[in-house]
């Protein structure tokens, strides 16, 4: 099990975008409220950046004053994964690991995946020998999940597929690893992993959280189930639209259509 290598918040970074906490172990980070912005979290990109932009200009993102949190799979089956690597050094872009770019931290660290290739991954074997551990280790550096304080004293948790616990301060020391470095792992890939909660449609709210916001299942419309809040609207396929929602307020939820996507969606 990889454990990120943290070199530290850019230099040139607001006080509001560095976290607030950081574990040891470098797997869960608080953030502060955004007394001076707003905060937005966006579903699965799959390399598209150029998509990314394009809703980020839609919704007059600042990037002096704006935080944008992502749910993670930065890479993978669209076009420009590549430029991953550009975007997570913008300070006021803050995402946490999918699985896809599990799979790349493998893939550039210890080995490449089955099926990787085979779910997006091929562009990353492309990369030439010296650049694949240089992206895995900057992948590395993501947590595994993030906590937001609102303005208004709300608690917003991120996490790529499912919070793995009823109770969102117990998954959280689960990843901090005052559990166990096993059970530490387990969370970890289930959280990155898991889907049980929308296979089940079960609506029991996670305790100690007041919304939590995944990606990594693909849904036609945002959904929530219980206080969980389903954001991976197949931006990187064909017919999908890539989503933001907006912390705090009324939530608002803006979208944009990806009309040059050719990709059918897949389970993984």
């Amino acid at each position: 099990m990889l454990i990120p290598t943290h070199q530290g918040t850019p230099a040139d970074a607001a006080e509001h975008h560095r976290p607030a906490y950081l574990s040891n172990n470098l797997l869960f980070a608080c953030y502060g409220p955004n007394q001076v912005g707003r905060d937005f979290v966006v579903g699965d990109i799959h390399g598209e950046f150029s998509l990314l932009r394009s809703l980020l200009t839609k919704v007059g993102f600042d990037e002096k004053t704006d935080r944008l949190f992502s749910v993670g799979d930065l890479v993978d089956r669209g076009p420009e994964s590549h430029a991953a690597i550009r975007w997570m050094r913008y300070p006021w872009f803050i995402p946490v690991r999918g699985n896809h770019d599990h799979w790349c931290i493998e893939g550039g660290l210890i080995d490449e995946p089955a099926g990787h290739r085979r779910h997006g991954g091929a562009w990353f074997y492309e990369l030439p020998k010296a650049v694949q551990p240089l992206m895995a280790t900057l992948l590395n550096q993501m947590p595994v999940a993030i906590e937001v304080e609102g303005r208004d004293g709300e608690r917003f948790g991120i996490v790529h597929g499912e919070c793995t616990h009823h109770s969102w301060s117990r998954f959280r020391e689960a990843l901090e690893g005052e559990l166990g470095d096993s059970y530490r792992n387990h969370h970890i890939m289930e959280a990155i992993w898991r889907r049980s909660r929308l296979e089940d449609r079960d609506t029991t709210p996670v305790a100690g959280i007041d919304k939590v916001l995944v990606g990594h299942s693909v849904v036609e419309e945002v959904t929530t189930l219980g206080n969980v809040v389903y954001l991976d609207t197949g931006g990187c396929f064909k017919g999908g639209r890539l989503t933001l929602f907006e912390l705090g307020g009324a939530g608002e939820i803006i979208s944009v259509p990806n009309i040059s996507a050719t990709s059918e969606q897949l389970d993984i």
